[in-house]
């Protein structure tokens, strides 16, 4: 039976889609990802993933209903081979972003994807496509109370599975061993197939309840993300602390690890229109921010190319302070 999709409906899913991703996007306080890796990854997950997941799930939906009932085909299409060709066909798109951002960024030794919040903001991102996707397709099957259901009460569910597998490939950059870089994504990629199942078993058995099962999923990351930005901000307070009189002023150091003080400090700006030293100081603060970070990474795995990153970011910092001065004098 043909089910009419409700235009109002449908943008409420894709308006509610967007801000979720941008409500990821800003949580990540300290150095967020760019638009120009996070949109791919989101339509990778509402176009490629989705495509091969339904191509894939179907055929083995029909497979195993030749040889068994359809209600155990069903069960475990749902149960095993979902979240095996789901969770693999979306954590291919953050692979290839990595090595991608990898790739364009090698020569200045910075690497775009890396932390536990980089891989939550990228699987979130490829997760919330693919939910987006696949909601209008029940809703293309069971009607507008199916999708207003999996919209309101599951729209965090596919990005909560596949940022364990963002986190994972997220922690390579601080795996020191080449041998041992491949097992952070591959614990992470199990994890979310894990905890895809899990999900897809309980809805499947008990319904409605394996959304309760995603908001305490929800309030584990949630833990995880402030533990990581508390870490983010310690990592920026030791790494600036010999910066000072160096790089920066003892001010700077002041705000730079807190965000609601830096926050504050650009309000202060604006409001008293001075929109070209809030221009200035937004600069000039992010590549700070980034020449911790760039530290962190050297310090821990000192090669060359980083090592040279950490000059050209405090070099950066010298030409950022001294266009401030040629413009204030201009």
């Amino acid at each position: 039976m043909a089910v009419e999709l409700s235009g109002t409906l449908v943008g409420f899913g894709i308006v509610q889609t967007v801000v979720y991703l941008l409500f990821i996007r800003a949580i990540d306080l300290y150095e967020r990802e760019p638009l120009r890796y996070v949109v791919p990854v989101f339509v990778w997950g509402f176009a490629v993933a989705t495509t091969v997941s339904l191509v894939f799930n179907t055929l083995v939906q029909l497979t195993l209903s030749s040889v068994t009932s359809v209600r155990v085909a069903d069960f475990y299409t749902a149960v095993i081979s979902a979240p095996v060709v789901e969770e693999s066909s979306k954590g291919l798109a953050l692979l290839l972003i990595f090595f991608i951002a990898y790739a364009a960024r090698r020569r200045s030794g910075l690497i775009e994807f890396a932390g536990v919040m980089d891989g939550i903001v990228y699987g979130s991102a490829v997760g919330f496509g693919f939910a987006l996707a696949e909601d209008l397709l029940y809703y293309a099957q069971f009607g507008a109370e199916t999708f207003a259901v999996r919209r309101i009460f599951g729209g965090f569910a596919h990005a909560s599975f596949t940022s364990l597998t963002g986190i994972g490939i997220g922690l390579i950059p601080f795996v020191q061993h080449k041998i041992f870089k491949p097992v952070p994504p591959i614990l992470g990629l199990l994890g979310a197939v894990l905890l895809h199942a899990t999900f897809n078993f309980t809805a499947t058995l008990f319904g409605p309840v394996a959304y309760v099962v995603t908001y305490f999923v929800a309030l584990i990351y949630l833990i995880i993300i402030v533990v990581w930005l508390a870490l983010e901000r310690r990592t920026i307070r030791s790494e600036l602390r010999d910066e000072v009189g160096r790089t920066i002023t003892p001010e700077e150091y002041t705000i730079l690890p807190t965000f609601f003080r830096r926050t504050g400090y650009y309000l202060k700006l604006a409001f008293s229109g001075r929109l070209s030293t809030w221009t200035q100081a937004r600069k000039l603060h992010s590549t700070a921010v980034d020449l911790a970070f760039a530290k962190r990474l050297s310090h821990r795995y000192p090669i060359p190319v980083r090592e040279e990153r950490v000059r050209a970011l405090r070099q950066k910092i010298s030409n950022l302070r001294a266009d401030a001065a040629l413009a204030k004098t201009s």
